[in-house]
C-alpha cells in the first residue's frame, strides 16, 4: 500500500498546521441550532398576527438544549477547552506501548495514529470509512501526517466490521469511539472480534468506546465476553470518568458518561 508522502502534499505551506477535529459531528451542531432558530422564527411570525403565539417559542427548548450540549462537548474535547480527546488518546496509547506494527481502527483525521508514529518508529496503519457527515477525510489525514513529519503511514479505507487484513497482521490494535458508529452489522461486538482477529497472539489491544451505553452495547459484560471469545485477555477495564475528571456535559451518558476503556493482550494460539 502506498505511503502518504506526495508532491502535492509536500507543497503545503510551512505555516500550515495539522487539523484534528473532535468526535462531535459539526453537521449535528449546525442542525440543532438551525432547528432552534427555525422554531423561534415561526413563533415570532405567528405572534405578528396572534400575539399569544409567541409561546410556541418554548418548543425550541429541547433543540436548544441538545445544541448547547454538543457545542460545549465539542469545545471541551478540543485543545481550546479541556483537550479531553487528546487525553483519552493518551490513555489508549499508554496501554499498548511503543513497539510493533500498529493498526488504528477508525483513525479519522489521523490524530491518534500520527501521535503514536511520532513517539516510536515502526509500521503504522490507519483505517477509516471516512463516510459522509464527518469532518474527516483521507486527504486530511494524509496532510496531517506530512505536516507532523510522519512518513510511511498507510491509510486504508474500509469497515471495522470487515477489516481488509490477514489474521495476526498486527502487534498492536487501538480504537477510540469508533465501534459504536459501525452501521453495517447489527451487533457492534463483531468489530471488536475483527480487531482481535488481525492482532497476533501476544499482541496488545486498547479500545475506548461507549461500552456502558445500552443503546450501543448490551452491557459492558457483553463487550468483555466478546473480547474473551475472540481470544482477548482483558487486563484493564475502567470507566473514563474514573480516570479523567469530567464536567458537564461530558458526564452525560451519550457524551462521555458511558465511555469506557478496555485493554489487554491476545492469548497465544492453542
Amino acid at each position: 500500500m502506498p505511503g502518504v508522502t506526495t508532491p502535492a502534499l509536500l507543497s503545503a505551506s510551512v505555516a500550515d498546521h495539522p487539523v484534528y477535529p473532535t468526535w462531535v459531528r459539526p453537521a449535528r451542531i449546525r442542525l440543532f441550532w438551525a432547528l432552534t432558530a427555525a422554531v423561534v422564527a415561526v413563533a415570532v411570525l405567528v405572534a405578528l398576527v396572534w400575539p399569544p403565539g409567541l409561546v410556541l417559542a418554548v418548543l425550541a427548548g429541547p433543540f436548544a438544549y441538545i445544541a448547547l450540549v454538543i457545542t460545549v462537548a465539542s469545545w471541551r474535547l478540543g485543545p481550546r477547552g479541556a483537550d479531553l480527546q487528546r487525553t483519552i488518546h493518551g490513555l489508549v496509547a499508554a496501554e499498548v506501548g511503543p513497539d510493533g506494527r500498529l493498526l488504528d481502527v477508525g483513525c479519522g483525521s489521523g490524530e491518534l495514529v500520527i501521535r503514536l508514529a511520532k513517539a516510536a518508529p515502526g509500521g503504522y496503519v490507519g483505517l477509516d470509512s471516512w463516510g459522509e457527515g464527518w469532518q474527516y477525510s483521507k486527504a486530511q489525514a494524509e496532510r496531517n501526517a506530512v505536516l507532523e513529519g510522519v512518513t510511511g503511514l498507510e491509510l486504508v479505507r474500509g469497515s471495522a466490521s470487515h477489516l481488509p487484513f490477514d489474521a495476526s497482521a498486527f502487534d498492536r490494535v487501538v480504537s477510540c469511539l469508533t465501534f459504536r458508529e459501525v452501521r453495517d452489522v447489527a451487533d457492534r461486538t463483531v468489530s471488536l472480534a475483527e480487531a482481535l482477529r488481525v492482532l497476533r497472539p501476544g499482541g496488545r489491544f486498547a479500545f475506548a468506546d461507549l461500552f456502558d451505553d445500552p443503546g450501543f452495547y448490551a452491557g459492558r459484560e457483553r463487550v468483555l465476553e466478546a473480547l474473551r471469545t475472540a481470544g482477548g485477555r482483558v487486563e484493564t477495564v475502567s470507566a473514563v470518568s474514573d480516570v479523567v475528571p469530567l464536567t458537564w456535559p461530558m458526564t452525560l451518558g451519550r457524551v462521555l458518561g458511558d465511555a469506557g476503556l478496555v485493554a489487554g493482550t491476545k492469548a497465544p494460539a492453542a
